[in-house]
């Protein structure tokens, strides 16, 4: 299983359902038809703040704000794959796992 999957697996607490794009006339026979973000999102509190302005590193940083509830593209991604909205193989292939 890869990373992703587990990930996947782990939200949902072994209860998945995976969807795969099959295909059409409407998409070109890809499975796929227009374009959806993945996003992340950092919202600046207090902590991050001071942080940035200290110019600490990216580590700290990222930390900080995880722990105040910052949506990496990771999570988004994998939202949108449990939601049907994309596949496992579409957020493979645009996110570093």
């Amino acid at each position: 299983k890869t990373q992703l999957v587990k990930s996947l697996e782990e939200m949902v607490e072994g209860k998945l359902k995976l969807h795969i794009g099959e295909g059409c006339k409407f998409c070109d026979e890809t499975g796929y038809k227009g374009r959806t973000g993945i996003f992340e999102v950092m919202g600046l509190n207090e902590e991050v703040r001071a942080l940035i302005l200290q110019k600490s590193s990216t580590e700290i940083i990222q930390k900080a704000a995880s722990k105040a509830g910052m949506t990496t593209m990771k999570h988004d991604g994998l939202q949108k794959i449990l939601s049907g909205i994309t596949t496992v193989d579409e957020i493979a292939r645009v996110i570093d796992l």
